[in-house]
């Protein structure tokens, strides 16, 4: 009698605990932080809003960077003209990688000297740094990321961060 009571009680909770699993992953434009792609944002860049969304080619310490990419046209522009740029960064926040601006980039090389630093202007930034390796230090509303980057002869190395 006892193994039917067992049977029939896990038969009865069984439903539920799987009830209870499923709703904790349901639904994920309920958690805090989630912000849905607009139908804009969806479309690829047309021609024209690509052709019109050039940033400008910035400068620090002589080493050139673009910087930008807060919409479709200008994220399209910056992929095909940062290519040619030996590193690429790209910054989002929470789970669902929410595209974020004004991030503080500081590279410095192994002896410790700082050799590029910026602001972002959007979520995405192309630096024209000369081979070799570098530690780099990131910064979004108070939290920093570190990471080291090896930054190759030819072809272009890229690293994407995530802030909470």
């Amino acid at each position: 009698m006892p193994r039917a009571t067992l049977a029939l009680s896990l038969a009865l909770a069984l439903p539920l605990i799987a009830q209870t699993a499923w709703a904790a992953d349901d639904d994920p434009w309920k958690k805090p932080g989630w912000e849905p792609i607009t139908e804009q944002e969806r479309q690829p860049a047309s021609i024209d809003e690509t052709a019109e969304s050039a940033v400008d080619v910035h400068e620090h310490n002589g080493i050139r960077y673009l910087t930008g990419g807060l919409g479709t046209g200008e994220r399209a522009w910056l992929k095909q003209h940062g290519s040619s740029y030996p590193v690429a960064l790209q910054f989002s926040k929470g789970q669902r990688g929410a595209f974020v601006s004004s991030v503080d980039v500081n590279i410095r090389a192994t002896d410790g000297e700082t050799r590029f630093e910026a602001t972002t202007d959007g979520p995405m930034i192309y630096i024209d740094l000369p081979p070799g390796r570098y530690s780099v230090t990131t910064r979004y509303q108070g939290h920093d990321r570190d990471f080291t980057l090896q930054v190759p002869t030819s072809g272009q190395t890229s690293h994407s961060v995530n802030f909470p």
